[in-house]
């Protein structure tokens, strides 16, 4: 009881410091930085704790891998802002672990083992939100690496025709406007910035760092370096990249389908096992 009730008040005078010492100064940054975060409450606490502790200077090469992937993933979001929010949530959740495990442990008579839980989920918090932000980052690569051979086909098909590939990719984008992938949704973009007469080379250099895909790159730089000659030309060097698109999508098709089985097995594992104690239960009561 004492042990559980010392680390409670250790933890809630903790929390209260770091907001008298945050006071407003973060107010006007969690404002503009709010969306898509949790715990907001607990906000100015964890910023007071990553200033006074220099995160950013502590794990600097790790910071910048976290800015890597949030650039990719929220391309529309200030990186570093982001990324300070997203950590500051990492810390908000530790707090709320470390209180609610000690709330938890009071509640049950002092149960040390429920502040000992509260402190190895909240271990697991940077873990758990670090792979899921990498989970995240590799699907998006994935739902683009999936639709490029079809745009790129597209792209080639109507180059072929006579039309410009300025006008091709616009055409593409529209014909899939209102599609979720992020393939789309960066083309829409693109094809803003291009309608309000924006360089050619300028916004397909932007798309390719905004996907951030080896094979969005390669398309890129092949229509950069061939869509002044168009014609044959670009329409052959396309093809060949399409094929080759077609090849990794059958991969990640493949690699989704042996994802879904593996996941099926769990619940069928459930249900044999259900079925079986149906079963079997009323031939144990007639036995028995």
């Amino acid at each position: 009881m004492v042990e559980t009730l010392i680390f409670t008040v250790v933890t809630v005078v903790v929390v209260l410091i770091l907001f008298l010492m945050a006071g407003k100064k973060y107010s006007s940054f969690i404002e503009e930085n709010k969306a898509d975060f949790q715990f907001l409450f607990m906000a100015p606490a964890s910023l007071s704790l990553m200033d006074k502790l220099r995160l950013h200077e502590r794990m600097q090469s790790r910071m910048m891998q976290l800015q890597q992937k949030i650039s990719i993933l929220y391309p529309s979001q200030p990186v570093i802002p982001y990324t300070r929010m997203y950590i500051a949530q990492i810390i908000s959740f530790i707090f709320v672990c470390f209180l609610g495990g000690g709330i938890l442990g009071l509640l049950g008579g002092g149960d040390v083992r429920l502040v000992v839980l509260g402190i190895i989920v909240a271990c697991l918090i940077p873990f758990l939100m670090v792979k899921k932000l990498d989970e995240k980052t590799d699907k998006r690569k994935k739902d683009i690496i999936f639709e490029l051979p079809e745009f790129a086909s597209k792209v080639a098909l109507l180059v072929n025709a006579g039309e410009t590939v300025q006008n091709a990719i616009i055409r593409c984008s529209e014909m899939k406007e209102e599609d979720d992938n992020p393939l789309y949704l960066e083309l829409n973009d693109a094809v803003t910035k291009l309608k309000n007469g924006e360089s050619f080379n300028h916004v397909m250099e932007e798309l390719s760092k905004r996907c951030g895909v080896q094979e969005l790159a390669i398309l890129t730089t092949t229509i950069l370096l061939n869509y002044r000659r168009g014609g044959s030309e670009l329409s052959l060097a396309l093809r060949e990249i399409s094929g080759d698109l077609w090849e990794k999508r059958k991969v990640i098709s493949r690699t989704r389908g042996e994802e879904a089985s593996s996941k099926l097995i769990f619940p069928m594992v459930l249900i044999f096992v259900a079925v079986l104690l149906v079963i079997a239960y009323p031939a144990l009561m007639i036995f028995g």
